[in-house]
């Protein structure tokens, strides 16, 4: 039986010619037409997030809509019908609507008669029994569930959760009907929602044709939303081994992908290549790209292997200042923790308790004014405690030494 290694295209976008570039990756890996033979309507599924009015923060937060109508354009070439569909961070189909409105993909319908840019909550989801490891049943948008073929389209981002978000986090926004939030609650863990992220994939995995990354701006730092910070990287990968390129986007932020749960998870269940050395790569060479990402403070201390410790080093979300009390933090928080108070000057602040927060940092992810940030709540209220005590013994050892 002939054993075929994965492949990953790595192409540089060169004078902004970003069409060029994803016909070129495309055409490394042996041209579109394979990959959807016999299908006559394809869904390209964007990293849509939330919407937002800043260009600027949008390009290094969402799909870039010219990926898409690059996409878009060679599959009309060849015949095809195009739906290009998300269900937002946001979770309910108004928010879902209000991201593309501002996220320029609208535009690509008005060009071609074969495209339509649609909320994947619109038609409701259909409740599907995948029966995974940690994830047992899900919501799923019935446009997916319909859906001939997909093409995933994710941005090459960290996340302030799982470390990375790339080609199998993409998946998530698939899920509608507000599960997105039952599944933060289910996970819990980078661990835990690392695994509903993987049981999602396998479930979703035959219909996933290719996967094509935007990486012209990505994101460092506490990604994946407003937080973020771009890095321009004019890059564009492209595979159909969905792991191989988890792990090959990875090595170009700078880090090994045995460090990502859901990419290490996925290899492990036999879902694709995360090792490097079995990947077969084309076009640009890794190293001549390569940088080292800032990855996000709030999830590195996630993965280390003393779990008891992490009690004392997790780190929760906070509030900074700059709320417009959109309330997307308020309506999308999984464990219904945030309320969003108005005082009496009319200014709104996000109030969070604490004793319900799983820290998911949906909160970070979700708010376009990045209003929040993190704290180490626990270590915080222990440092307290060991500084009152050494300053109350800097009192009474002397008091002691003078009386004895």
């Amino acid at each position: 039986m002939k054993i075929t290694m994965s492949r990953v295209a790595i192409v540089k976008v060169e004078n902004e010619d970003v069409e060029g570039a994803v016909r070129k990756a495309i055409k490394l890996l042996g041209g579109l037409e394979q990959f959807v033979t016999g299908i006559t309507e394809i869904l390209l599924k964007p990293n849509l997030l939330i919407a937002l009015e800043s260009k600027e923060t949008s390009d290094k937060i969402r799909t870039d809509p010219r990926v898409l109508d690059a996409l878009s354009k060679m599959l009309i070439e060849i015949g095809k019908n195009v739906v290009i569909g998300d269900s937002s961070a946001a979770g309910h189909d108004g928010g879902t609507r209000e991201a593309i409105k501002h996220s320029g993909y609208l535009e690509i319908a008005e060009k071609y008669d074969a495209v339509e840019v649609r909320s994947l909550e619109i038609n409701g989801p259909m409740k599907i029994d995948v029966q995974g490891k940690k994830l047992r049943e899900v919501n799923i948008a019935r446009d997916v569930i319909n859906a001939q073929a997909i093409i995933n389209v994710p941005k090459m981002k960290t996340h302030s959760m799982t470390l990375y978000t790339g080609a199998i986090k993409n998946l998530y926004g698939t899920i509608t009907g507000g599960d997105k939030t039952r599944i933060h609650s289910l996970g819990a863990s980078i661990q835990g929602f690392s695994q509903c992220l993987v049981d999602l994939f396998v479930f979703e995995k035959p219909k996933i044709k290719l996967n094509v990354m935007d990486a012209i701006i990505a994101m460092e730092g506490m990604g994946p939303g407003a937080s973020g910070k771009a890095v321009n990287m004019n890059l564009v990968l492209a595979s159909d081994d969905t792991v191989a390129l988890d792990a090959v986007a990875f090595w170009l932020m700078g880090h090994d992908p045995k460090k990502v749960p859901a990419t290490r998870y996925a290899a492990e269940q036999g879902l694709g290549e995360m090792d490097i050395e079995k990947i077969i790569i084309l076009g640009e060479r890794i190293e001549d790209h390569q940088r080292k990402f800032r990855l996000p403070r709030t999830a590195k201390l996630a993965t280390i292997p003393f779990q008891r410790f992490t009690n004392i080093t997790l780190r929760t979300p906070k509030y900074k200042s700059g709320c417009t009390a959109c309330r997307n933090c308020e309506r999308a928080c999984p464990e219904k923790v945030i309320k969003v108070i108005i005082n009496k000057k009319d200014v709104p602040k996000p109030t969070i308790d604490y004793s319900g927060c799983i820290s998911c940092f949906t909160c970070i992810e979700i708010c376009p004014e990045a209003c929040y940030t993190h704290q180490f709540r626990n270590l915080q209220k222990i440092l307290i405690v060991v500084g009152s005590i050494l300053a109350l013994l800097s009192i009474l050892i002397p008091l002691l030494v003078i009386y004895l």
